[in-house]
């Protein structure tokens, strides 16, 4: 087990956030929190990453609580890509080998600027490697975001609408990547994410939020016409194309 929340409790001031939230995330897993605008879905990431303190529950790691972990530790095994990167005057290169500080002791080593390079190449970022971050758009800071938490090499990849800002090829490339990462190297992925069709070919369990509570956790069986009817508000049809089910507004 990879992850484990049990029973997360989280308020601001006197208004509950989350209630009661408890799931697992094996490895090899992708799992996308799904809900409304408002919902929790992005306090609940900041809870996994101990951004946000919850009031009652526990979060592990590996079986280890988060909690007790000191912060180096935290991001060696957690990469967080938030919905809004922080700009400032650094080359995207620079901004990448940013993600391996938990790993660096003294000096940035030649297998640290390996493992940069081969972010770079895998997200096909050549021509961007050497532009500043605060000139770029918000599909290509996303793309930085996400290689900074590929470097860290973390058991647990937790990511905000990572699509949010990218166009329809990118999209796809992202996605393709988180999910090969995941797989090939036996570590996990906690995403949100509005595009509920999207989620459904990139992701392995859901969980789906309706008032800071968990309405439904699973596979694809969790995705039906009731479910999002109830969740979102919308009368949908649920079809299948090419062995994978597609959610159809009404």
């Amino acid at each position: 087990m990879i992850l484990s929340i049990n029973g997360i409790e989280f308020n601001y001031r006197s208004r509950d956030v989350l209630n009661d939230i408890s799931f697992d995330v094996l490895p090899n897993e992708v799992l996308t929190i799904l809900g409304p605008n408002g919902v929790g879905k992005t306090t609940l990431l900041k809870c996994i990453n101990r951004i946000h303190h919850p009031r009652a529950g526990s979060i592990l790691i590996e079986e280890e609580d988060i909690m007790k972990m000191d912060l180096l530790e935290v991001a060696k095994r957690v990469g967080y890509v938030p919905q809004n990167c922080e700009k400032g005057r650094l080359t995207a290169y620079d901004a990448i080998l940013l993600g391996r500080r938990p790993h660096i002791t003294w000096n940035t080593s030649d297998n640290d600027l390996k493992i940069v390079n081969a972010a770079i190449k895998r997200l096909q970022m050549d021509d961007l490697s050497m532009r500043y971050i605060d000139e770029m758009s918000g599909g290509e800071l996303q793309k930085v975001s996400v290689a900074r938490a590929l470097v860290q090499e973390p058991k647990l990849m937790l990511l905000d609408e990572p699509t949010s800002s990218l166009d329809l090829k990118n999209q796809q490339e992202i996605l393709r990547i988180i999910r090969e990462v995941v797989k090939v190297h036996s570590v996990s992925a906690v995403m949100t994410m509005h595009d509920i069709n999207t989620a459904l070919r990139f992701s392995d369990k859901f969980v789906l939020l309706k008032e800071g509570k968990i309405y439904a956790a699973g596979g694809h069986e969790v995705i039906t016409p009731e479910s999002i009817r109830d969740v979102y508000g919308v009368d949908v049809h649920v079809e299948t194309f090419n062995n994978s089910p597609f959610v159809i507004p009404v």
